[in-house]
């Protein structure tokens, strides 16, 4: 049910990559089998760094990669072909060629397609751009990325392809688009950011919580009472103990039947055997669904 996340700094001392990479390994022990760097900023280190943890064949291990009509042109920028109009087939083979080449053994299994440039599509905005469909092959998928503020899921003719979207305790958009889907949910969702934005497993008031430099701005309360009030709201979803947080964040995504997967950040040392066994905390309750405001 959990994908990891691959997000390295653009510079890092080799102590670093050497702990990211053991933690890698060992989220593969733990049956961890899909990789994310879809939203990795510097896509070329992550897919370098999965390779590095895993520089041997692994039929069960698979890719999430990202790509967009934004960063296709990007790259052929980049490239030093920046006149004529984009042939949109042929460079998302050669942007996926690339990430082949870098990832090694690695096998890619899922490219996430974000249609939008930025977050300004809504539901009165133009259709997204669907992508080439005939470009991935029988063995890979299509995921297409859900705007922020839409009111239904972006159409894509007769295929039925993954969606990603954001999905947590405090997120639950992405709910009714697919509960109210006419018939029931026919596609499933790939959720991201169960910890919404780290609020939920503690790691933004870690970061809020800590003063700034000489000449640094003193701590807003107010911002962060309107972070974090409605954090304290879910306490009776740890009140017993039975649960952290985390763990309750996590139980109420992989609830619903149409998540196919949870995408986490690689958790810290101290922190990774609370996420990746949260199986083991009980499920949420009938009542604790009620307070949540929603019936199961």
């Amino acid at each position: 049910m959990l994908a990891i996340s691959v997000d390295p700094p653009a510079v890092a001392p080799p102590s670093a990559d050497a702990r990211s990479i053991a933690l890698l390994r060992r989220a593969r022990e733990r049956g961890v089998t899909t990789f994310d760097v879809a939203r990795a900023r510097f896509t070329d280190r992550a897919e370098r760094m999965l390779a590095t943890a895993f520089p041997s064949p692994d039929p069960e291990l698979g890719v999430i990669l990202g790509r967009s009509v934004d960063t296709l042109a990007s790259e052929r920028d980049l490239h030093g072909n920046p006149l004529g109009a984009p042939d949109l087939p042929g460079l998302l083979r050669e942007s996926l060629a690339q990430s082949r080449r870098r990832l090694g053994p690695l096998a890619v299994s899922i490219v996430e397609w974000d249609s939008t440039s930025g977050e300004t599509t809504t539901a009165e905005a133009d259709p997204p751009m669907p992508p080439p469909w005939d470009v991935l092959g029988a063995d890979l998928a299509w995921s297409i990325r859900i705007p922020s503020r839409i009111n239904s899921l972006p159409g894509v003719g007769a295929i039925r392809p993954l969606y990603t979207g954001e999905l947590s305790l405090l997120n639950d958009q992405v709910v009714r688009l697919f509960e109210q889907a006419e018939g029931g949910p026919s596609s499933a969702l790939i959720a991201r950011d169960p910890f919404s934005g780290g609020r939920l497993d503690g790691s933004r008031f870690a970061a809020a919580s800590v003063p700034g430099g000489p000449g640094g701005r003193p701590v807003d309360v107010r911002r962060l009472h309107q972070e974090f009030d409605p954090i304290l709201r879910l306490g009776f979803l740890t009140k017993h103990r039975r649960r952290t947080l985390s763990q309750a964040a996590l139980r109420f995504v992989v609830a619903w039947p149409w998540v196919a997967t949870v995408v986490i950040p690689l958790p810290t040392p101290e922190r990774f055997d609370e996420v990746l066994g949260f199986g083991s905390s009980p499920p949420l309750d009938t009542e604790e669904w009620a307070q949540l405001g929603f019936v199961k």
